[in-house]
């Protein structure tokens, strides 16, 4: 009877044991497996670092930082460069890149013109734009505009996200070197002004001693505008487009390098003052209404813009070069 027993229990137990063989075998299996993932997944963490650290040492070569703060400290030195804030009334150089659109006949221009700080030059600078938009320019009869025309327009590049992030690099630089200010103001061809805009900067700049100052800008990209800068200045809460700097700070200049490194040419100019030690302040009141541009839609369309989704953009459209 026993041995009968023995038989059954064996009989039975016999498949059982293989299964948890099996079942042993597919466990060994499933811990080599999230093994390997785990690897993998701290090598594309690893990977993500490297890349971030390389990008972030790139920028830092890029930016030449001891070169500008050796320039910046020179400026300082310099015997007009306390003129900015003494003088009861300081030139400030407007200056306006523009393709021709017809918006900087219809708003950029009439909102400059119209500030409640008359002591101002503006300064057009016409990258490939049409002969009538020179005549557009001319009709308006301010003998405080100038007209430069660049010629036809020349690109180095079809990509559409890299020709709005620095697309107007060649008009801004030009426009920039005929300034004769003391405080000088990039300012785009289809954006408007509020109209104290410049007295407040002004104002803002005698206060604080600041050598770079700038108020909100309201943008108008979607349904609901969006105000879109902070303090201090960060990467997706900046624009020039209510700003104004010294005059002696435009050896930093426009970069096509900015479009390179994924970077607006607005920003990247700021970085680089930032790095070398410009002194910055904000007055947050709205100063100017942007407008989403047709290049930054066609970026939109055709390439995704870099930092779309990144945690310091600001809603909407982002400040273009």
């Amino acid at each position: 009877m026993a041995r009968i027993g023995a038989a059954v229990a064996r009989r039975l137990r016999g498949p059982y044991e293989s299964l948890d063989r099996i079942e042993g075998q597919v466990n060994e299996l499933k811990s080599g497996v999230a093994k390997l993932e785990s690897s993998q997944w701290h090598s594309q963490i690893l990977a993500s670092r490297l890349h971030d650290d390389l990008r972030d040492a790139l920028r830092a070569l890029a930016a030449n930082e001891p070169q500008n703060r050796r320039s910046l400290q020179a400026v300082r030195e310099g015997s007009d460069y306390q003129q900015a804030w003494d003088e009861d009334a300081p030139l400030i150089s407007v200056t306006v890149a523009t393709l021709g659109r017809p918006e900087l006949i219809s708003r950029s221009l009439p909102s400059i013109l119209g500030q409640s700080y008359g002591k101002l030059e503006v300064i057009v600078a016409a990258d490939g734009a049409t002969a009538e938009t020179e005549s557009a320019v001319a009709e308006l009869g301010d003998p405080r505009v100038r007209y430069l025309d660049l010629g036809p327009r020349q690109t180095w590049t079809d990509d559409p996200v890299k020709l709005w992030l620095v697309g107007a690099t060649r008009a801004r630089n030009a426009s920039v070197s005929a300034a004769r200010g003391h405080w000088i103001v990039e300012f785009d061809d289809d954006d408007a002004m509020r109209p104290d805009c410049l007295e407040v900067l002004i104002d803002l700049a005698r206060r604080t001693k600041a050598e770079a100052v700038y108020g909100q800008v309201r943008q108008h990209a979607a349904d609901d505008p969006v105000d879109l800068c902070a303090f201090p200045p960060r990467f997706g809460r900046f624009s020039w487009a209510a700003g104004m700097y010294h005059g002696g700070l435009r050896f930093f200049g426009r970069e096509l390098l900015a479009a390179d490194l994924g970077l607006p040419g607005d920003w990247w100019l700021a970085e680089r003052m930032l790095r070398a030690g410009v002194r910055f302040a904000m007055r947050d009141e709205v100063l100017c209404d942007a407008y989403a541009s047709d290049r930054a839609r066609n970026a939109l369309e055709h390439g995704r813009i870099p930092w779309v989704g990144d945690e310091r953009q600001a809603q909407g459209d982002l400040p273009s070069d």
